[in-house]
């Protein structure tokens, strides 16, 4: 009977093992320019999750990556990451150094929207807002408020 025990517990170990080695996070990154041909500005890729770490500080860290698809750059300006986070009330807010608030335009619209879709995408986070200190720099946003169509040609 112990031997049956030790056996099923070691099978359970195994598979939790498994199950935190890690795995991968969808991350949302702008189109470098050059490949920009009136398609979508932002794009998907999936990046490797570190194990053991809430779901929130695993997109964290996945989206502060350097992109692996050459076509794809971060979204965020030159050495701008996410520095922390906060959730309340199904409400992220990502905390991000001044430099964030230089962004503007369209630069501005696909850094907030790759923020948003990434994040959003995570059970129990409704919104996203992002915040340098005490500062709010992009008002909460939801995966609808970006158009996910190219209407330029109509």
């Amino acid at each position: 009977m112990k031997k049956l025990l030790c056996a099923a517990l070691a099978l359970i170990m195994l598979a939790l093992s498994a199950c935190a080695s890690g795995g991968e996070v969808t991350v949302w990154r702008a189109v470098r320019t050059p490949y920009l041909t009136g398609g979508s500005a932002v794009k998907a890729e999936e990046a490797p999750a570190d194990a053991g770490l809430s779901e929130i500080e695993a997109a964290v860290r996945a989206f502060n990556s350097p992109c692996i698809d050459s076509e794809l750059a971060h979204p965020f300006p030159g050495g701008v990451e996410i520095i922390g986070w906060e959730l309340a009330n199904a409400s992220l807010r990502l905390y991000v150094p001044a430099e964030y608030a230089a962004l503007t335009g369209a630069e501005r619209t696909v850094a907030d929207c790759c923020a948003v879709l990434t994040f959003t995408a995570i059970e129990g986070v409704e919104s996203v807002s992002i915040w340098s200190g005490d500062v709010m720099l992009s008002a909460p946003m939801r995966a609808g408020d970006f158009a996910a169509a190219d209407a330029s040609g109509y």
